[in-house]
């Protein structure tokens, strides 16, 4: 079953959900907006010809912080990123991260 935005609200005020820091303008009819954390593990897949999970993987990544400059990711780049909010729900809920459809009709796939 999926909550619905009174639901929601309901269960963060009640604390089962906690969201810090929560807009109750992000709460939709049936989610939770997130907000991506300014930081970002960037691969630099350039490094290596190939990726050997029995190796090490120093410089395989770069920790970059945006700023008030754009970020640009290149077609065929990978980042890793976090949200901003801390997100806790209790054992009975289960949460789901999915991308906007907008994101993904520029090519940007959240998983």
């Amino acid at each position: 079953m999926v909550l619905s935005d009174r639901s929601i609200k309901q269960e963060l005020s009640n604390g089962r959900i906690v969201i810090d820091p929560i807009n109750l303008e992000d709460v939709q009819p049936a989610s939770v907006d997130v907000h991506m954390d300014k930081r970002l593990l960037v691969f630099r897949n350039t490094t290596r010809a190939y990726i050997d999970v029995k190796e090490p993987m120093e410089g395989l990544t770069e920790l970059v912080e945006i700023d008030e400059q754009p970020f640009i990711l290149h077609p065929g780049e990978f980042v890793l990123a976090s949200t901003l909010e801390h997100i806790e729900v209790p054992d009975d809920l289960v949460a789901r991260l999915e991308g906007k459809s907008s994101l993904g009709r520029i090519g940007l796939v959240i998983h």
